[in-house]
């Protein structure tokens, strides 16, 4: 697949799904746009970005009609092939693809949903294989470790499906006579025996593959089937003392110019062989290759916390809190009016004190954590926090609206009455009032108001479907956080003996915000 241009189209609202999904080519700064041309080497990754825009502003160019589409697959076997390599069978339909692409398969554990990628070894229309490399602490083998398939000793377990995306990239055997030379590193070979079972018998064909000792080798049974196979083993350190150990290097000599070399494994492995070659004048047209791409190798808790911001139970608070805006919050304070519980002190406070302080602190996490992780780009954890602002927002919100429909219920007439100038206090006699008395009850009073329908906007607005409907003027009305930050705090002082849990983050948010605007514009 060739991907020709990326682009942003204006209607963009800053939700950073882009940039979270393909960090290489996007960036957010206020807006998102385009950084890197590097697009095929992010196909995947782009593809995604562009599927998962809320607002459908991401528009990628391909020359290829392909769609980003997830499918299911059934894991059917599993079985270690050495110490440290796993070969998975995954059942699925219709499935297909070329000799030597990749698919993408969509794993989830306690930190949160991420993909990785691995070469197809072997492929049908209802089944594909994959042989993957399984490193010790590192995420996605920990996930593979883990899954269950579907022999009798599961039988009465789960039946384990995952998500992957349809076969990519065009690392594929090309259709001719030319001798074929692969060259593979461990689990390179994957693709390697997928271009086997279509090369034809007749083409004469070379495999170099690389292991560190003889118990790294696999799929040499198979390999001895295919006819015209001249197989040279390249083991790092024998364990038999007659055997001298060699490398890959050592037989590129015996490739001729006009054979088509494929590579694929270790990116320094790759890059020497590709320069070697070259340096001894093959043409780039008769070289393919495909560079394992390695996630992040596993660091220190705490490291992983902060700086790469993956937290572990993310997805699980995530719940907690749609579950406490849906059930927890309406239910207690339902049941608090009903039982009148809601008047009683837990650590020196009311409820009603404490109801207010959790929605005081939700709304400040909202407006404080997102120009935090502008200025201090390196804690990838408040990148992370980010994705929560909406959640917590709701979470604060769901608890304001509670109290406004309880009151409501009720007393049914002070719903019209809400609607009225006086519920306001705006009627011409109040102002009159407040400006001869400064009877300041009268801000008390519309600050209450503003914070509870301010609450009801956010509350209703803050999913998916307002913002395609909205567009760009979701974006604009969600701004009313700011009028229901500092309205309802106002109001909340009459509950609190400690009015600076208020008063500093108010003053304190207006300089994080100037502080983030100017980081950002030296970044630019």
């Amino acid at each position: 697949m060739n991907i020709t241009s990326a682009k942003v189209i204006p209607g963009c609202i800053s939700c950073k799904n882009c940039e979270n999904i393909c960090p290489e080519v996007f960036k957010v700064d206020p807006t998102s746009h385009v950084i890197s041309d590097k697009f095929n080497q992010n196909a995947l990754k782009l593809l995604m970005a562009e599927k998962m825009c809320p607002v459908n502003v991401i528009k990628v160019e391909k020359e290829w009609a392909y769609e980003l589409n997830y499918s299911q697959a059934e894991l059917i076997s599993k079985k270690y092939l050495t110490p440290d390599v796993l070969e998975l069978v995954f059942q699925t339909e219709k499935f297909s693809c070329v000799p030597g692409q990749y698919i993408s398969l969509q794993m989830k554990d306690l930190r949160g949903e991420f993909s990785r990628s691995y070469s197809i070894a072997a492929a049908s229309k209802d089944s594909f294989t994959l042989t993957v490399k399984i490193l010790e602490k590192w995420r996605g083998s920990a996930f593979l470790k883990k899954l269950w398939d579907r022999s009798w000793k599961n039988v009465f377990r789960k039946k384990t499906t995952l998500q992957f995306i349809w076969a990519l990239w065009d690392f594929v055997v090309q259709d001719t006579d030319k001798r074929k030379v692969m060259i593979a590193t461990g689990t390179g070979l994957a693709p390697m025996m997928a271009m086997l079972e279509k090369i034809p018998q007749e083409t004469q064909k070379l495999l170099i593959f690389w292991v560190r000792k003889e118990e790294d080798l696999f799929y040499l049974e198979k390999l001895e089937k295919y006819k015209n196979l001249e197989l040279r083993l390249c083991i790092s350190r024998p364990d038999k003392k007659d055997t001298s150990p060699s490398r890959v290097t050592d037989h590129l000599a015996d490739i001729e110019k006009d054979d088509e070399v494929y590579i694929c494994g270790n990116p320094d492995m790759v890059s020497a062989v590709r320069k070697i070659l070259q340096d001894a004048g093959h043409g780039t047209k008769n070289i393919f290759h495909e560079d394992f791409t390695l996630a992040n190798p596993p660091i220190a808790l705490w490291k992983n916390i902060l700086f790469e911001g993956e937290v572990p139970g993310i997805e699980i608070f995530h719940k907690i809190l749609i579950y406490l805006w849906v059930f927890g919050v309406p239910v207690f304070y339902f049941l608090g009016l009903r039982y009148w519980f809601l008047g009683y002190e837990i650590f020196g406070k009311d409820i009603y004190s404490i109801l207010f302080l959790l929605t005081w602190y939700a709304v400040v996490f909202v407006m404080f954590v997102r120009p935090l992780a502008d200025i201090f780009p390196k804690l990838k954890i408040l990148r992370r926090l980010v994705v929560l602002r909406k959640w917590f927002g709701i979470f604060s919100a769901s608890i304001i609206v509670t109290m406004l429909f309880a009151k409501w219920i009720q007393n049914p007439s002070s719903f019209a009455a809400f609607f009225t100038l006086q519920a306001w206090s705006l009627s011409p006699d109040m102002i009159s009032r407040f400006f001869s008395t400064r009877d300041w009850s009268m801000l008390l009073s519309l600050c209450s108001r503003l914070s509870e329908i301010t609450a009801l906007i956010l509350l209703i607005i803050s999913n998916t479907f307002s913002q395609r409907i909205l567009g760009i003027w979701w974006k604009r009305i969600q701004k009313t956080a700011y009028i229901y930050f500092y309205a309802g705090p106002i109001v909340a002082l009459q509950y609190s003996n400690n009015p600076l849990e208020y008063y500093i983050p108010m003053i304190l948010l207006p300089i994080i915000w100037l502080l983030a605007h100017f980081r950002v514009k030296l970044w630019k």
